[in-house]
């Protein structure tokens, strides 16, 4: 296959990239947003984490080749920050409404602030209540800025010392199984980067082509089966916690793969209709959107409104009331990116510079 800019299945060179991974953050986005509305175990198989750190790393990787590193994250960071401090501001006009803001210690306040400072992500009050969900979520936000940061030591080491590095990730998440201990969470999304980053290179692509059906084949069941069957119990149970995330990894490995495999199948299909338009909308929003749905099933919750009393009429309520907030606060991204405020994305060609 032809390996020039545009080629399907093949890293976009020049300032350009394929329409695919917008795309693919799109249909990770919406799950997100699904998953926060209907909490129902079943949509647990639709790992959608992996593909966003995935997605991540490959437009990071690109970045870098058109840009100085430290230009890099100025530009990550103040494109994330922005919209993120004006989310964090109106959401303490709505503590502070609701009388809880006293329920949020100086730490707290410097994490909120300045999240990659946060111990374990920005923590807001109403711990264990509906209020929860108006932070819950804002963890991805920190674990970005911190990759963001340190993205491009990542990528000198993917690029010089690919086998050193893997072997350092991999060994640290074994030990980290072995030990129980958080960590393994945090090496399985850093190696979903790492991909990102041979995506990117072209890395994958052949290796997808020739292993993608026994892969998922083996993954996809068995990552299912693990979750279901130790997730229920992991919280009282050490050795069903550390086998629930096994499961979770096979998960993320089974959509990473099937992602990569099928890119040269679906990619052409993309550029026909609206669809376009609807990804650019995506990729325009995509931090509005995944912060605001949050506020968005809190209020369809907090309010009663009709039909909010299950997963389905909350889902009816998110989207809505989450569009609404795109156009009321979205601007925020265009601003933090230096391009003109829109209350909708216009519709770009195919061939836009790279985020």
């Amino acid at each position: 296959m032809s390996r020039e800019r545009g080629a399907p299945g093949q890293p976009h060179r020049g300032g350009g990239r394929s329409i695919y991974l917008d795309a693919l953050r799109a249909v990770a986005l919406s799950r997100v947003v699904v998953y926060h509305a209907v909490s129902k175990e079943w949509i647990t198989f639709f790992s959608a984490m992996p593909l966003m750190f995935f997605i991540a790393g490959s437009l990071y990787a690109a970045s870098l080749e058109r840009r100085p590193a430290r230009r890099v994250i100025v530009d990550r960071y103040r494109r994330i920050l922005l919209p993120y401090w004006i989310y964090v501001a109106a959401m303490v006009v709505l503590w502070g409404a609701l009388g809880v803001l006293g329920q949020v210690p100086v730490v707290d306040w410097v994490g909120l602030v300045i999240p990659v400072l946060a111990p374990e992500g920005p923590k807001g009050p109403g711990a264990g209540t509906q209020l929860e969900t108006t932070w819950i979520a804002l963890w991805y936000l920190q674990f970005h800025l911190t990759l963001s940061l340190v993205g491009p030591w990542l990528r000198r080491a993917q690029q010089r010392h690919a086998a050193r590095t893997w072997a350092v990730l991999g060994g640290t998440f074994l030990l980290g199984l072995l030990a129980g201990s958080g960590i393994v969470v945090v090496i399985f999304y850093v190696s979903c980067w790492v991909l990102g980053y041979h995506q990117h290179d072209g890395d994958l692509a052949g290796l997808a082509r020739r292993w993608w059906r026994p892969v998922c084949a083996i993954s996809g069941p068995l990552g299912l089966g693990l979750f279901l069957a130790f997730e229920p119990s992991s919280e009282g149970s050490p050795v069903a916690a550390r086998l629930a995330a096994v499961g979770a990894g096979m998960l993320g490995a089974f959509w990473l793969t099937l992602a990569v495999a099928l890119q040269p199948r679906i990619e052409p299909l993309l550029t026909r209709g609206i669809v376009p338009a609807m990804v650019h909308w995506f990729s325009q929003r995509s931090l509005t959107i995944y912060m605001w749905h949050l506020v968005a099933i809190y209020a369809a919750v907090r309010l009663g409104l009709p039909g909010a009393t299950n997963w389905l009429g909350i889902l009816a309520w998110c989207i809505p009331l989450t569009v609404l907030a795109v156009v009321l606060v979205g601007w925020a991204e265009d601003v933090a990116a230096r391009r003109s405020p829109l209350l909708w994305p216009r519709r770009p060609s195919l061939t836009r510079s790279v985020a």
